[in-house]
């Protein structure tokens, strides 16, 4: 038979592994969630440059047939 004492450290200790576990979740949910979140964070730049890169050349390719138009009419 269990003296009360061996019982209360036992409850004390599955207590315990509840609290560290929930902590451990909690802190790895949050890793997990700044992680993702700095990821996508990170595509959107990239995607965002990309964009300007290919606004820059169709601005530059509507100037050059621009000229071109301009160059013909004239020749």
């Amino acid at each position: 038979m269990e003296t009360i004492s061996e019982i209360s450290r036992r409850i004390s200790e599955s207590g315990f592994m509840a609290v560290a576990s929930a902590a451990y979740l909690i802190c790895s949910a949050s890793i997990l969630f700044f992680f993702i979140k700095w990821f996508v964070r990170i595509i959107d730049n990239i995607i965002e440059r990309q964009q300007k890169i290919l606004e820059e050349i169709l601005s530059l390719q509507r100037e050059l047939k621009q000229m071109l138009e301009r160059g013909t009419s004239t020749g």
